[in-house]
């Protein structure tokens, strides 16, 4: 920046040398009217593309292939990584699996009972009134024993118990049989197809993650960085490539303030590239920011280059030159 301030300096001497020069031509040339314009390269910044993406992660994966490198190009939607994915793929097979077998039972509970069920519960219930009815006669013989002494009072604890049990299992197998007969309530269909539809969700939830394993390119451009190798593991969010448009580039430049009533959005400028043969490409300046920096007292101008050839790189350094008037008229 001081090496520009210097150049700003030393141009209002250039301009009165100059001046100082036409007034010395001769007089019989002072109807003729010339002029010219000279670059005066006052900012300057590096190149940058307007458009650029970084490619990242969605899943903690180990990389199996990458189709790109530095340089290539791409097109939107290109497969340009392949992750590693047979834990997800078995994931989503051991979803689909849940949802089988979800979907199994829900078949089944509405369908309702076979009839073999049903005789096989009735058999159950039949065999269970029997013990039940043996169970209660000897509890009451051994209560009527122990009445009359012929019995200790352990024998009859021991009956009631078996009767406590002959009784549950007796009420037990009643109760399914009842069911059977009367079929599922709208309750217990409704319980089951829940469990169908959370067995699909993990479904589409790991078969999303298993898209994942393909990631393509978010825009059309050139690969720009390449951060990561086959082999090694990817983590979400990890920046894994850049992708840069260059069909469209800029320079992003700082002009102290005195210099902003010199220059407006729309104006045509000159960008020269040192390094580049004949390095000087049109441009023109498209934002100038209206808030000044109050450290260095600079405002952020934006040039838009022009460049039909695609010769310029993001990163390369440019000089902004503005097209000023030099000299003064001679008229004949």
């Amino acid at each position: 920046m001081k090496k520009l301030i210097s150049i700003l300096l030393i141009c209002p001497l250039l301009l009165i040398g100059c001046s100082s020069h036409n007034d010395s031509l001769d007089s019989s040339n002072k109807k003729n009217s010339t002029s010219s314009y000279q670059d005066i390269y006052l900012f300057g910044g590096k190149i940058a593309a307007n458009t650029s993406s970084n490619v990242s992660s969605k899943i903690n994966a180990k990389i199996s292939q990458i189709k790109v490198d530095v340089g290539s190009k791409v097109n939107s939607g290109d497969p340009i990584i392949y992750l590693d994915t047979k834990d997800l793929q078995a994931q989503v097979d051991q979803a689909q699996a849940s949802v089988a077998t979800a979907q199994a039972n829900l078949a089944k509970i509405k369908s309702g009972s076979r009839p073999e069920q049903i005789a096989s519960t009735k058999a159950a219930v039949d065999g269970a009134k029997d013990a039940y009815d043996i169970a209660q006669k000897n509890y009451n013989r051994e209560k009527q024993l122990l009445a009359s002494g012929s019995a200790a009072q352990i024998n009859v604890d021991q009956a009631e118990q078996v009767l406590s049990s002959a009784k549950a299992q007796y009420e037990s197998v009643s109760q399914n049989l009842t069911m059977l007969q009367n079929g599922s309530t709208e309750s217990d269909i409704n319980a089951v197809a829940a469990t169908v539809n959370q067995a699909q969700a993990s479904v589409n939830t790991a078969k999303t993650s298993l898209s994942y394993g393909v990631i393509t390119a978010p825009i059309s451009g050139t690969v720009s960085v390449k951060n990561v190798n086959e082999g090694e593991m990817s983590g979400v969010g990890q920046i894994l490539l850049t992708i840069v448009n260059a069909d469209q580039l800029h320079v992003d430049s700082y002009v102290p303030q005195e210099l902003l009533t010199k220059i407006k959005v729309g104006d045509q400028v000159n960008v020269k590239v040192s390094n580049i043969n004949n390095g000087v490409f049109q441009g023109e300046i498209s934002v100038i920011d209206t808030q000044i920096d109050s450290r260095n007292k600079d405002a952020l101008v934006k040039v838009t280059i022009k460049d039909g050839n695609n010769v310029l790189k993001p990163g390369m350094f440019a000089e902004i030159g503005c097209k000023n008037k030099v000299g003064v008229k001679i008229e004949k």
